[in-house]
């Protein structure tokens, strides 16, 4: 039990942490969307270079932190390829 329980609440903090955002139709063109991954949401230690780095480091042409919502509310580093 004291093993299950810190390996549960790691993985669900993990889960919800790197969960992938699903693109909202109309913010980018259709072509685009199947080629773009958004994940965490921007803050001061995850700004757009941060964001570049690891967008480049999974293999993706480049990385910012785009706003979402009308007006934007929150940004999410978006990787596109």
């Amino acid at each position: 039990m004291l093993i299950v329980f810190p390996f549960t609440v790691l993985m669900v903090v993990s889960s919800i942490h790197c969960q992938k955002i699903n693109l909202v139709p109309g913010n980018f063109a259709t072509d685009k969307a199947s080629s773009t991954l958004c994940f965490n949401p921007c803050t001061l230690k995850l700004g757009d270079k941060e964001c570049k780095t690891i967008c480049l480091n999974k293999t993706y042409k480049d990385g910012s932190c785009i706003g979402f919502g009308n007006p934007p509310s929150f940004k999410y580093c978006c990787c596109t390829k």
